[in-house]
């Protein structure tokens, strides 16, 4: 009964979730069973991991793809650029297939890139988020280029080969003007291509873009930069630089070369020049001008025009009566007007221009032209400046010997200049460089020229004010009369208290001249008189503030002469000097501190002598607070 009664009791219940767990297992086993029936191309999971590869490994393909061709139109781009950009050294040979070679090849490079990105593998790819920004900055950049190389190529290059040196030098020297008349037509649609290409990268951020692609864009952007800035200036200025080189009538200018070995507030002596004539493009030397009579007016003695008392005080009392001493002002405008009444007293007529460089100036236009034989003399770029301005001095240790050697080796490079082939691009690079040494000026009677001089800097004028630029200088004077200045070195700092809106400025100056130098030309002719031995250099240094402001201090407070102090103004800069000494192989610091006028400051614009060798100069990032940006300094 017992053993029946078992056999009526209900079977055990399996543990908690068991049931459920035999269900899923049996419906696992079902499913597999019936898989097991199905062909593999039906089952859903197969199928699903199946298409989730497929689209990696397309994803991934299209990615390498992208990449290549990506890398492709990068490549393509910047050979077109640079073949581009290149176009204007081919002007120096003058191989015009060359000019349409490069040419071409640029359109080439750029249809190809074009015909990439317009392709339905970008098109798809530019739906990817990280990808797309990419994929368009790059077709947007290869429709930049394609509209240089559509609408400012064929142009450009038509203009490049005529102006091609071999078409537009002269046989008997000067440059044919033609070819840049002709050119003006074409300029203008050059310039709107390059315009609309900038315009079509314009919208462009580079940073969300991947380094490569940024860096192109930022590369191309820079060159349609530069290029639009020529073009800027070549519309606006050609017909007056025509003009200048005698393309109306003919022009006289008056070329100075300042003479840093006797060092003068925008130089140096201005004993050797040359008096110029261009007419329709040809540079003609007229006469030496410290010849006939030009020169023994400006010896005589004698002032011609008249200047306020108060810039005369500023200066030593031969400095507006012999024309040596005209450039002890750093006012170029000022040493134009003396050369000026200078030359309508001796030939009663004026000249149309003024331009000042100097032997270092030379050596900058030497790597550009090559180098230039005199006598046994071969000037090259390296030793320009030591030749003219220290071996000619102990090869011809009189006056008039070595202002001969410097004023003819200086008239025979102008000679060679004018007849000698070289790249204008690279001369232009030469002067400019020469131009932020301070080294190169302009003065001009038409005002459109005299506007482009001033457009860039090279007026060498003084500021009536502090909007556009608040200029303040410290600049030296030869008191030796010698030519002791080759051998003087000079670095320049300034740091500024914001609080009490000062800036102080230092120059150290340095008396490196050797034991070696016997020149009596070279060695100081007045250091006796005081009581120096002749290797020493006396210098008078005239500290200018801006319009408005007031020197505060210098140092030294009383100069050593103290009878030489000087106090004035000139164009509304207050100045005053102090002349100190240097002995052979000493350095002396001298500095100024001057309170700034009140309210908003133009960028800081720090001036000084130019000398033989380069001037180092630091502002210190105090003076951030008082001025406003693009503050620029010069060395």
């Amino acid at each position: 009964m017992a053993r029946r009664a078992r056999r009526n009791e209900p079977p055990p219940r399996p543990p908690a979730g068991e049931h459920s767990r035999r269900a899923l297992r049996s419906r696992a086993e079902a499913e597999s069973a019936k898989n097991a029936r199905r062909p593999w191309y039906r089952r859903p999971t197969r199928i699903a991991a199946l298409i989730a590869g497929a689209v990696a490994a397309v994803v991934v393909v299209l990615a390498v793809t992208l990449t290549v061709q990506a890398a492709s139109v990068r490549d393509d781009l910047r050979s077109a650029h640079e073949l581009i950009a290149s176009l204007q050294s081919s002007m120096v040979t003058g191989d015009a297939d060359a000019l349409r070679s490069a040419a071409a090849e640029a359109s080439e490079r750029v249809s190809r890139a074009s015909e990439t990105v317009r392709g339905p593998l970008w098109e798809a790819g530019s739906i990817i988020p990280a990808v797309g920004t990419n994929l368009t900055a790059i077709t947007d950049l290869t429709a930049a280029v394609q509209t240089l190389a559509t609408d400012a190529l064929p142009p450009g290059s038509l203009i490049l080969s005529e102006l091609s040196v071999d078409k537009i030098a002269l046989a008997d020297g000067g440059v044919d003007l033609q070819p840049f008349r002709d050119s003006q037509d074409s300029l203008p649609l050059v310039a709107a291509a390059f315009a609309d290409a900038r315009g079509q990268i314009d919208t462009i951020d580079v940073s969300d873009l991947l380094p490569p692609v940024a860096d192109s864009i930022s590369e191309v952007r820079a060159f349609m930069d530069d290029a639009t800035d020529l073009l800027d200036v070549a519309q606006k200025y050609l017909p007056t630089l025509l003009d200048v080189a005698g393309g109306e009538s003919p022009k006289t200018y008056l070329v100075l070369i300042q003479n840093n070995a006797e060092v003068r507030a925008t130089g140096g002596n201005p004993a050797a020049s040359l008096i110029v004539r261009a007419n329709q493009g040809r540079v003609e030397i007229l006469e030496r001008a410290s010849s006939l009579t030009f020169d023994p007016a400006g010896d005589a003695g004698r002032r011609f025009g008249d200047l306020p008392p108060e810039t005369l005080g500023l200066y030593p009392s031969t400095f507006a009566l012999y024309s040596q001493d005209f450039t002890m002002t750093p006012d170029f405008p000022t040493t134009v007007g003396l050369f000026q009444d200078l030359w309508r007293q001796t030939s009663g007529e004026e000249f149309d221009g003024v331009i000042s460089i100097d032997p270092v100036v030379l050596s900058h236009m030497l790597t550009v032209t090559g180098p230039v034989r005199y006598d046994d003399f071969e000037l090259t770029a390296d030793n320009a400046v030591q030749v003219l301005l220290s071996d000619a001095y102990e090869r011809f240790p009189t006056g008039e010997e070595s202002d001969a050697f410097f004023t003819a080796i200086s008239q025979g490079f102008f000679q060679y200049l004018t007849t000698s082939r070289w790249d204008p691009t690279q001369m232009l690079a030469a002067l400019e460089l020469s131009a932020t040494e301070q080294r190169l000026l302009m003065n001009f009677r038409d005002e459109g020229a005299q506007a482009l001089a001033e457009e860039f800097g090279l007026d060498g004028s003084l500021r009536t004010d502090t909007a556009a630029s608040t200029q303040l200088g410290t600049y030296l004077n030869d008191y030796s009369v010698g030519k002791l200045e080759y051998h003087l070195r000079q670095t320049i700092a300034a740091s500024c208290d914001a609080a009490a809106r000062t800036i102080t400025t230092t120059t150290t100056l340095a008396n490196e001249i050797p034991s070696s130098i016997q020149s009596p030309y070279t060695l100081g002719a007045r250091n006796a008189r005081f009581g120096y031995p002749r290797t020493s250099m006396m210098i008078d240094v005239l500290f200018f503030a801006p319009p408005g402001a007031r020197i505060v201090s210098t140092d030294p407070a009383v100069g050593d002469v103290g009878e030489f102090d000087r106090t004035g103004s000139q164009s509304g800069n207050s100045a005053l000097s102090r002349l100190v000494v240097i002995p052979q192989g000493e350095s002396r610091t001298v500095s100024s501190t001057i309170r700034l006028p009140d309210g908003i400051l133009g960028p800081l614009d720090l001036r000084h002598s130019p000398l033989t060798s380069p001037t180092t100069v630091a502002i210190d990032a105090s003076c951030d607070e008082l001025f406003t940006p693009s503050a620029g300094t010069t060395g």
